[in-house]
């Protein structure tokens, strides 16, 4: 590969995610004689496979994505829920002393 081949597998706008590049090959002979219609059909079917096979890698991978995400917005909920009740407490403290009546005796 040359280098400007090279430049469309680097992602510099994500460098702190792991990349994962997948491909498959199919390397085969052209049929012959009468085989040839059952060859295309085998082929045909080897190539859905193939298509099912990488349809449920990216639905697993796609799967584990939203997963990590909505982990993620839940803990952030809970975080701002105690950032929520800590300013509460404290404007509540606050108000309190702020209209309570100190006597000078």
């Amino acid at each position: 590969m040359d280098s400007t081949h090279l430049d469309l597998l680097i992602n510099r706008m994500s460098t702190m995610t792991p990349k994962i590049v997948m491909f498959t090959i199919d390397i085969g002979e052209a049929p012959k004689g009468q085989d040839m219609e059952n060859e295309a059909h085998q082929n045909g079917v080897d190539s859905w496979k193939a298509q099912t096979g990488i349809h449920g890698n990216r639905e697993r991978k796609h799967g584990a994505i939203n997963n990590n995400t909505n982990g993620r917005v839940v803990l952030w909920s809970f975080f701002e829920a105690l950032v929520l009740g800590a300013m509460t407490l404290g404007q509540i403290y606050y108000l309190k002393s702020f209209f309570e009546v100190q006597r000078l005796i």
